[in-house]
């Protein structure tokens, strides 16, 4: 599951680059550049405890766990928490 958080993460970072960015650099250079941001920036280690803590407290209970999956994508958008640091 949280290969899954990690890999919406960096795609939705990678649209937000790729419509700042106009084209500037090719796929691969962002995309490299989204992946190695998201390994930099800490986001990983929090999704993966949050998704842990959600999973004990929801445990099988698919409506509530899926809502806070979601809630965890939302709140840890590369796009948004890159952009606080500027």
């Amino acid at each position: 599951m949280a290969l899954i958080a990690g890999a919406i993460l960096v795609f939705e970072y990678l649209c937000f680059l790729l419509q700042v960015q106009c084209g500037v650099d090719s796929l691969q250079e962002s995309l490299t550049l989204v992946v190695k941001e998201y390994q930099n920036s800490g986001i990983q280690t929090k999704v993966n405890e949050s998704i842990q803590k959600a999973f004990v407290k929801y445990g099988d209970n698919v409506d509530n766990l899926c809502l806070v999956l979601m809630h965890i994508a939302k709140e840890n958008q590369l796009s948004k928490m890159l952009n606080r640091k500027d």
